[in-house]
């Protein structure tokens, strides 16, 4: 154990001074701030790359573009977009089993049934809505000249859903009502 120690402590030293020994990225300050004006920052340390943009002689207003796009990201991504629309969830609030229903068996299998009950109802009221907008889809497809193979997959996946919908109320017709 102890070699495997030494060993660990010899890689660790060696690691160190290759990393002291390694050559920096160091931009003396005056190369930095030739662009700047009044209005921007003083250069960050790490991002000469940020900095040094754009190159010399294009213009004050070049150089700010780079700069207030930069800050704008960032602001986004911490507080994001202000003028991105909420997100609107209308699905209610999942309700778990009560305590007596995780105690008896028998009545958490009849919650569970009752979940899934509720999920298939979801389903076949979702194909409901949706199938008459798919066939107004495809109907549009055909009058803008679709290729009949797009159309025969849409008109496949109409079929599927129907007959999805079909299984569901003849296995579980309590569902339909």
């Amino acid at each position: 154990m102890r070699p495997a120690l030494l060993a660990l402590a010899g890689a660790a030293l060696v690691g160190a001074a290759l990393w002291l020994a390694w050559p920096q990225d160091d931009v003396p300050p005056a190369a930095n701030t030739a662009h700047a004006t009044a209005s921007t920052p003083a250069p960050v340390a790490g991002r000469p790359w940020l900095d040094a943009w754009p190159p010399a002689g294009q213009g004050a207003a070049a150089a700010q573009a780079p700069l207030s796009a930069a800050r704008s990201m960032a602001q986004t991504r911490a507080y994001g977009d202000p003028e991105a629309p909420p997100i609107a969830v209308d699905v209610p609030a999942r309700v778990g089993p009560t305590a007596e229903e995780l105690a008896d068996p028998k009545a958490y299998q009849a919650f569970e049934a009752r979940q899934n009950a509720q999920v298939m109802a979801a389903y076949v009221k979702a194909v409901d809505e949706e199938l008459p907008r798919l066939r107004e889809d495809i109907a549009r497809g055909r009058s803008m000249g679709i290729a009949a193979d797009k159309i025969a997959k849409a008109e496949e996946k109409a079929r599927g859903l129907e007959s999805m919908r079909a299984q569901l109320l003849k296995d579980h017709p309590a569902i339909g009502k």
